[in-house]
């Protein structure tokens, strides 16, 4: 599995990561916690890649690759 069949059950997985250590946290704060502090290079320290293996704009990756302990204190 890949793609978004594997994405939901992570960030599932973050958010009640995030909401047990901020139970007043509200879902936009969440949000906000996981989008601001997502990595925007991959596991080489080199920019995402979009299809055209060009670094990727925000449109193609959204906010990046989701780093949960950077998110526990944004």
């Amino acid at each position: 599995m890949s793609g978004t069949s594997m994405a939901v059950p992570h960030i599932s997985g973050v958010v009640a990561l995030l909401k047990g250590v901020h139970p007043d946290w509200s879902p936009m704060a969440i949000r906000s916690a996981i989008m601001t502090t997502a990595d925007e290079l991959d596991n080489d320290g080199k920019p995402i890649m979009n299809e055209k293996h060009e670094p990727a704009s925000a449109f193609a990756v959204g906010a990046g690759h989701v780093n949960p302990t950077r998110a526990v204190d944004p």
